[in-house]
């Protein structure tokens, strides 16, 4: 445990190193926080939290800067307040699907974008999982004698447009009736009751073996967005590393376009904000944090954001602003 005074020394460090980008001496601490204690107390008190890892010296400065495990301390802190205190919820991710008329992909683009320029760092968010979702209709369009157009309609206003290569020859009113069947059948397949009743439906295996790979591809093609993330502000993570740590930009960008950020994603999934600092990500990162939320289209369909900084970033701002999101 840390005094009062102690956790406030510790609190100033993080913020003034985050906001100066350069150790923080007690000289500093005095004139920035206006202390009515003496350069030996705060020296002192930087001193016992130096012994317990929670700042530590450079060798090119006097002064102090937070250790990650002095950020995970003024973290904790953060996160324990804001858990109690009520912010007003911002639904601007609503506002962007009309304005986007319903298109997910150039909505979570600009969506990424906005959160970058509002937090100042990188922003990922992660693609909602339609499986989550509802299906309500299903229209297949004849394009050529060749390839069905199928298109997707969920009840959270969101369109997918398919292809389907076939030989099968179709009329429409048959892909008509087909459409419909799939729509009311949907929530069915791969159970028994579904191959019953489209055995009732269809007699021609040519056209069973059709509906099948209608079936087959909304599943692929969810499968494969499901691990779609779209990002913002790239730039801004390099801007935010200095010459001490120039040479961390490889190894964070090839965690960021791994498979390993999903199922950081993945396993940071949660309602409430969540954060990781330098080593807690990976063994090989050392110089940024993630922090996380959740984002919801609605009731059902949800997904993830994460917001991308260097260790010494404004925790504040950022939980603060996750904390707005809906």
């Amino acid at each position: 445990m840390i005094s009062d005074r102690q956790l406030s020394i510790l609190n100033a460090i993080v913020e003034d190193y985050v906001d100066l980008g350069q150790p923080i001496g007690s000289k500093t601490l005095i004139e920035r926080h206006k202390l009515n204690v003496s350069p030996a107390t705060i020296r002192n008190e930087m001193k016992h939290l130096e012994d317990l890892e929670l700042i530590e010296k450079t060798h090119t400065s006097s002064g102090r800067s937070p250790s990650e495990l002095g950020i995970r301390y003024y973290v904790n802190q953060l996160l324990q307040q804001t858990s109690h205190q009520q912010q007003t919820k911002i639904q601007r991710l609503r506002d962007l699907l009309v304005e986007n008329h319903y298109d997910i992909s150039t909505t979570l683009s600009a969506f990424a974008n906005e959160l970058s320029i509002a937090s100042q760092y990188t922003t990922l968010v992660m693609r909602p999982n339609h499986k989550k979702d509802i299906i309500n209709n299903i229209h297949l369009i004849r394009a050529n004698a060749h390839l069905v157009i199928m298109v997707v309609v969920f009840t959270s206003g969101h369109v997918e447009h398919l292809h389907l290569a076939t030989q099968v020859p179709l009329s429409n009113d048959k892909l008509t009736k087909i459409s419909n069947f799939v729509t009311t059948k949907y929530n069915k397949w791969n159970n028994q009751q579904f191959e019953s009743e489209l055995n009732t439906f269809v007699k021609s295996e040519l056209e069973k073996q059709f509906i099948k790979e209608m079936l087959h591809t909304i599943e692929i093609h969810f499968d494969n967005q499901s691990n779609g993330i779209f990002m913002g502000g790239k730039v801004k993570l390099i801007d935010a590393l200095n010459e001490s740590n120039v040479s961390s930009i490889q190894p964070i960008l090839q965690y960021i376009e791994s498979n390993k950020i999903t199922q950081l994603l993945d396993d940071m999934s949660h309602s409430t904000i969540n954060v990781k600092i330098g080593h807690e990500i990976e063994s090989s990162l050392s110089d940024i944090s993630i922090i996380t939320s959740e984002y919801h289209i609605d009731d059902r369909l949800k997904g993830q954001i994460a917001v991308i900084g260097p260790t010494a970033m404004n925790y504040q701002n950022v939980i603060r602003l996750l904390n707005t999101i809906w």
